[in-house]
């Protein structure tokens, strides 16, 4: 950034820059050369003169554009924030996700392994129930053909 003192001393040179001919030397001379000479200077500090608005609008314009262009890299940048967390927020999210499924499967699979045994269980109660019961059978006919 320009200091204000800085700033000062550019215009004065700007200024430099811009009145190249010394317009009170025109009484100097009423030679026909002079007069020439004269009226091309007075062109040329008309024409740095327009030079000099138009350098100032094209600063005036970068310096707007710059700004612009601060403001856009600070939203980038705060989108980019933005983004890193949600991308960190979505991982815990997924972390959590995969947990909780993988705590489910174990549920599952202890169901499962239950009702196998359960159902194992059942089948063996009912086999030997049978079992018993083709006993009783065979006993009681046994009783039956002893009587």
């Amino acid at each position: 950034m320009i200091k204000r003192n800085d700033r000062d001393r550019q215009r004065a040179d700007e200024r430099v820059i811009v009145e190249t001919y010394a317009e009170e030397l025109t009484g100097v001379s009423g030679s026909p050369a002079m007069i020439l000479v004269h009226k091309f200077g007075e062109r040329q500090n008309a024409y740095n003169r327009n030079m000099e608005t138009r350098m100032q609008a094209v600063q005036s314009v970068c310096r707007r554009f710059q700004g612009e262009i601060n403001q856009l890299q600070e939203e980038n940048d705060h989108l980019r924030a933005e983004l890193k967390m949600e991308q960190e927020r979505n991982r815990q999210l997924f972390e959590k996700m995969a947990h909780d499924m993988k705590v489910m499967k174990t549920v599952l699979n202890e169901v499962r392994l239950t009702a196998r045994l359960n159902g194992n269980a059942i089948k063996r109660l009912t086999e030997c129930d049978a079992f018993n019961m083709t006993e009783n059978d065979a006993a009681s006919d046994i009783d039956d053909i002893d009587e």
